[in-house]
């Protein structure tokens, strides 16, 4: 094992230099991206046979079914992830480990601290707005439902964020690495096309292009700099699960793309403020997890 300083003027470095400990030519790259597309396109096969059968009523997730179509849409990214596994182990012959930290060990700690803060800022910022607009907040919690799906959020929500932050915090960011390590450029070239992943979803039908590409951006240009200030990809996999997980249980909102049954439902959403709160909320989590930030030691496996 190698001791790698961190040096605060080369952010993220230790965690951009992963992609040395294996193959980094680019045939190595679409080689990997056409696994993937390979997993996906057989993987969606057998995921929506499998949760709808051969003659499904009406057409799969097409919102006839949330229960079934919540299952089929996190399973659908367990093919992204099974074929981003491979071609990281087999096309770039390095540990899968090395798209999440340079250190001997992924810090599960900093996963769950992640995952604590963005849930209790969620929570505050939430209450806070009840308080302010309590008509645009309905308690529309079913008991039936709602035990059925909350099962589901904590057993397959971490599959999705995981999945896109390994994709696009880890995989792109590192391949990013080769063209700059300006820390600004990295932030937003990793940031677009997180928000461009984004456009199918009925949000942006529903508030807009423009608003809603901002709100995604902005989330990921945050995660992606907590992902080069940590020199690993915990703290954005932890963020990530819990924003889902806030959006899927606790509060939802009319169009949203996690078509499940939470304990409140907002009647309208202003995306603008909602991303100058997100804002203020990371503002918020960057001090609380880098206030006593120090250069540590990093040590990376061979």
């Amino acid at each position: 094992m190698n001791e790698i300083t961190e040096q605060p003027d080369k952010i993220g470095k230790a965690f951009l230099d992963l992609v040395n400990r294996g193959e980094s030519r680019w045939i190595r790259y679409i080689l990997t991206l056409l696994i993937i597309i390979a997993t996906w396109t057989f993987g969606s096969g057998v995921v929506l046979f499998g949760v709808y059968g051969s003659e499904p009523e009406g057409s799969p997730m097409d919102g006839t079914n949330p229960f079934l179509d919540f299952i089929a849409l996190n399973l659908l990214f367990v093919t992204v992830l099974i074929g981003l596994w491979i071609g990281i182990r087999n096309a770039h012959k390095r540990s899968f480990r090395t798209l999440i930290t340079p250190r001997d060990r992924i810090r599960w700690g900093r996963i769950f601290q992640g995952f604590g803060l963005q849930m209790g800022l969620g929570i505050v910022f939430a209450a806070i707005d009840a308080l302010l607009f309590p008509d645009n907040y309905t308690y529309t919690l079913d008991p039936e439902r709602f035990y059925k799906f909350v099962l589901l959020v904590l057993l397959l929500t971490p599959f999705q964020t995981t999945t896109e932050e390994l994709l696009t915090r880890s995989y792109f960011l590192q391949i990013l690495g080769h063209f700059t390590r300006h820390p600004i450029a990295l932030v937003i070239l990793n940031a677009l096309p997180f928000a461009l992943f984004h456009l199918m979803n009925p949000e942006i039908a529903a508030y807009g292009v423009v608003p809603m590409l901002i709100s995604y951006f902005v989330v990921g240009a945050f995660l992606a700099l907590v992902t080069l200030k940590d020199n690993g990809a915990e703290l954005a996999i932890g963020i990530h699960a819990a924003n889902n997980m806030f959006a899927a249980v606790l509060v939802s909102y009319k169009d949203s793309a996690l078509s499940t049954n939470a304990i409140f439902t907002i009647s309208e959403v202003n995306v603008w403020s909602g991303t100058v709160a997100y804002i203020v909320s990371a503002a918020i989590m960057y001090r609380i997890l880098f206030r006593n930030h120090k250069s540590e030691p990093l040590v990376a496996s061979q």
